[in-house]
């Protein structure tokens, strides 16, 4: 028995030699009776989990990509110069016959070069009355005329096409000085007196005339005297009673001592209330006008801009003035003038709503009426065919 035990436990030895030598040191043995357990298997290997993805990296922000410089604006080109404007010579026939301070304008434009900048070349002409004035220009011996309203209608009606541009005086200041002294209260009381005219062709005789005929006295119940502006001289030899004067000649003559102070009070000043409007309107022949529209609008422009510089500068235009005109010596005077000038191209008829230089056609046309009617004009005129306003801004 002994020797079956020990066979069995040799047995039993031999196979726990195949255990592997790890299995031994992990049990041991139960008794004799007892079969060891089976091993555990070996827990079979769990695969390594995989490792997760890296989340990818956001992106970082790519830095924000500094604006472009604008491109520099490209250099405008110079303009080029503009090119001078194409000069256009004027030959301009005043009523008076000689340079007097009455046309500051005129020489306010020359003297601060307006006239220079619009490319026209001003040719001052004398001329022995308003219809003179205008005579000449029909005959071509001037492209503008300086005239009254019924100067320019006694050449229509004689069949000139002529066009009034602009009236640069628009108010009236014809006045008529009489010697009261001379026992004249009234017009009728001029009756067989005598006027003084500048001449037979006038401003001051047609102006004369009509006040004399609304008034019932005809030209041929007084004597029209042509002196030119020497009325002092002709009230003072008694020469003549009455004088169709303006408002410059009565300053010269009650406030500079053209009349002696003494006499003073023997003259007294009548409105020409028959014309309230212009009594200075440039004529053209219209033809011409046509041909030279760009240049006349010049012109006026010109003129335009000299007017508002002596408004602003009187003092300074009376000293221009003493340069240019024939006796104008005395600033007083020319300020007076200037003054009277002022106020004659700001206040007239449609003046305020239209600007300088409007020509008020139904007040020429009331003038132009009550001519016909007294039998100052030969024939009736559309002052609307004659008189234009296409130059006035």
């Amino acid at each position: 028995m002994n020797e079956t035990t020990n066979r069995s436990t040799g047995l039993r030895r031999l196979r726990w030699l195949a255990v592997p030598l790890a299995a031994a040191l992990l049990f041991t043995a139960c008794g004799d009776d007892e079969e060891p357990a089976a091993p555990a298997p070996a827990p079979a290997e769990e695969p390594e989990p995989e490792p997760e993805p890296a989340a990818e990296a956001e992106p970082e922000p790519e830095p924000a990509a500094e604006p472009e410089p604008e491109p520099e604006p490209a250099a405008e080109p110079e303009p080029e110069p503009a090119a001078p404007p194409e000069p256009i010579d004027i030959r301009l026939v005043t009523w008076g016959g000689g340079k007097f301070i009455d046309f500051i304008d005129l020489y306010v434009a020359e003297e601060n070069g307006y006239f220079a900048e619009a490319g026209v070349a001003l040719e001052q002409l004398p001329g022995a009355g308003a219809g003179d004035a205008v005579k000449q220009l029909v005959a071509g011996n001037a492209d503008i005329a300086m005239a009254d309203a019924l100067s320019g209608f006694f050449a229509t009606i004689a069949g000139a096409e002529l066009e009034g541009i602009y009236c640069p005086y628009t108010q009236n200041w014809m006045t008529m000085l009489v010697n009261t002294a001379a026992g004249i209260e009234s017009p009728a009381d001029l009756e067989g007196k005598t006027v003084a005219v500048t001449s037979q062709a006038s401003t001051s005789k047609w102006y004369a005339a009509l006040l004399l005929a609304d008034n019932g006295v005809t030209e041929d119940d007084v004597t029209f005297a042509a002196t030119g502006i020497a009325f002092g001289e002709a009230l003072l030899s008694g020469n003549a009673q009455a004088a169709s004067t303006w408002g410059s000649i009565n300053w010269a003559l009650l406030e500079a001592g053209g009349i002696p102070e003494d006499q003073i009070d023997d003259y007294e000043i009548w409105q020409y209330t028959q014309v309230p409007g212009p009594n200075d309107v440039y004529f053209s022949n219209r033809s011409w006008v046509d041909e030279n529209e760009d240049g006349v609008a010049r012109f006026i422009d010109a003129l335009e801009k000299a007017k508002v510089w002596i408004q602003e500068n009187p003092e300074a235009a009376a000293e221009i003035g003493s340069r240019y005109a024939v006796g104008a010596d005395n600033m007083d005077r020319n300020l007076a003038v200037i003054d009277y000038r002022i106020q004659m191209q700001t206040n007239g008829p449609g003046v305020a709503e239209n600007g300088m230089g409007w020509c008020d056609v139904p007040t020429i046309q009331d003038v132009a009426d009550q001519a016909t009617e007294l039998g100052i004009l030969t024939d009736s005129v559309d002052a609307s065919t004659v008189i234009s306003n296409r130059f006035v801004n």
